[in-house]
C-alpha cells in the first residue's frame, strides 16, 4: 500500500506545480525564472506546459485550490516570496487537498485496496508523536 505521501510527491505537488507555472507563464515570467522560484528544472516547468507532467490528477474545477495557488503565483511574480516561502506554502497546499479528500479517488485508482479498506487517513487529524 502506497501511503499518501507517495502519492502526493507524485502526484499532488507536481499538479500544484504546473498550476502555479502556467499562472507565472501568464505574467510574462520566462521557464528558467519559473524554474528557479519553484525548485525545479526548466525541462520540468516545459513539462508543465506540453502537460507531460502534474496531469495525475486534475484541480481546474477546484476553484479554493485555484485561488491557493494563484495566491503563491502573484507572491513569486510580485518577488515578495522567497524559495523556501514558496516551498512552505506549495507544502501547505498539499496537506489542504490531502485534508479536503480531494487525492482520495486517485488513491482508490492506484490502491483499490484502500477503497475497500474505507481509508480516510489523510482527512483525520494525525496523533501527536510521543
Amino acid at each position: 500500500m502506497q501511503t499518501p505521501y507517495e502519492i502526493a510527491a507524485k502526484s499532488v505537488i507536481p499538479a500544484i506545480r504546473g498550476m502555479i507555472a502556467k499562472s507565472l507563464i501568464d505574467r510574462n515570467m520566462t521557464q528558467t525564472e519559473i524554474a528557479y522560484f519553484l525548485g525545479i528544472t526548466q525541462p520540468a516547468v516545459s513539462k508543465y506546459f506540453s502537460e507531460k507532467r502534474g496531469r495525475a490528477i486534475d484541480f481546474d474545477s477546484k476553484g479554493d485550490v485555484l485561488k491557493m495557488t494563484e495566491v503563491i503565483a502573484q507572491g513569486i511574480s510580485d518577488r515578495r516570496l522567497n524559495r523556501v516561502q514558496i516551498a512552505n506554502m506549495i507544502k501547505e497546499v498539499c496537506d489542504y487537498v490531502m485534508r479536503s479528500g480531494y487525492m482520495c479517488e486517485l488513491h482508490y485508482g492506484i490502491d483499490p485496496q484502500t477503497k475497500e479498506m474505507g481509508c480516510k487517513m489523510c482527512m483525520e487529524t494525525p496523533a501527536p508523536a510521543n
